[in-house]
């Protein structure tokens, strides 16, 4: 099954100047039309070989980092030439020029960022340790995320999101869960962030850690059953789809067909769980995520039996 992907977020430069970024201490330089540009790329750049002459190498909407090299590259280039390589840089669809270690920035500099409406920011810190900063801070803040009407719980450290209709039995899975010794990440509402190739999942923090229960209302499971029984965030590894009872329906029995549920490009394994009188689904739960981890060490139940029956009509045959 496919989740249909949101558009990819892009974070206004002029936002870098207003985050906590107390290690690099961001200051604009010049270029102030540009803070309206969008960074779209989580991975700063050098711009070395545009500055060699190859602007075709820059990314569109990267931060591209100008440490102690490029400037003294810069500074010993003829004038022409290097008014001509800068007027190519501003010109690039690149989001803006951080200029590392403290560096003075060059009138010709100056002068390119004013006229392309191309900020330049300026950091003490040297390149490379900007670099590893402002990627960090990017890779969280331009993470591809996404919001689902499900339940995310970690089962044995499984991350499981639970998926179905309203009133098919979400939360009161989860409770039971809760009430078996394992932890609530969110109920009803799940953000789902990629982070490399991990989903991670959280709650909205308004209503992080509430349950809505029909009957009773909203509860707190922090509140109720304490710290050991919620968690903040967790990585996703298995999706579970609750879905009422089909007599029609054919559902799977064995197992050795694996399905599955993509989300933000990443493959997850999925089951779809009947739901119908006389099933606890706790403790169905509580199995597939048993058994997830059994598969992550090598070893299918389903594959196995299959093999012992192939084996055993070899030799009758």
């Amino acid at each position: 099954m496919n989740q249909r992907e949101p558009p990819r977020p892009a974070l206004p430069v002029g936002e870098l100047l207003s985050e906590s970024l107390p290690d690099l201490a961001l200051r604009l330089a010049g270029g102030k039309a540009g803070l309206k540009r969008d960074i779209s790329v989580a991975v700063p750049e050098r711009p070395g070989l545009a500055l060699a002459g190859h602007p075709e190498t820059l990314q569109a909407g990267a931060v591209q980092v100008l440490g102690k090299k490029e400037v003294v590259y810069l500074a010993q280039l003829p004038a022409a030439q290097r008014r001509l390589l800068l007027d190519r840089l501003g010109g690039a669809p690149i989001a803006c020029l951080l200029l590392a270690h403290g560096s003075p920035p060059h009138a010709d500099l100056l002068e390119a960022c004013e006229r392309h409406g191309l900020a330049l920011l300026v950091t003490s810190r040297p390149a490379e340790r900007a670099i590893e900063v402002l990627g960090r801070h990017l890779e969280e803040r331009l993470a591809p995320t996404i919001t689902l009407h499900g339940t995310l719980i970690d089962i044995y450290g499984v991350g499981v999101l639970i998926l179905g209709e309203s009133g098919v039995g979400k939360s009161e899975s989860a409770l039971e869960l809760i009430l078996r010794g394992h932890r609530l990440v969110s109920d009803d509402t799940v953000t789902i962030r990629r982070v490399g190739s991990l989903l991670n999942g959280t709650g909205p923090e308004v209503s992080r850690y509430h349950m809505e229960l029909r009957g009773l209302g909203i509860i707190n499971i922090k509140d109720l059953y304490g710290v050991a029984a919620v968690r903040e965030r967790k990585d996703l590894d298995l999706v579970v789809k609750l879905d009422a009872w089909q007599e029609d329906k054919e559902y799977d029995r064995l197992g050795l067909d694996e399905k599955m549920y993509s989300i933000h490009g990443v493959e997850l394994p999925f089951i779809e769980m009947p739901v119908g009188p006389g099933r606890n689904l706790s403790i169905l739960l509580e199995v597939a995520a048993r058994h997830h981890l059994l598969k992550r060490r090598g070893y299918h139940a389903a594959r196995e039996l299959a093999g012992r029956i192939h084996d055993a009509l070899g030799r009758k045959g």
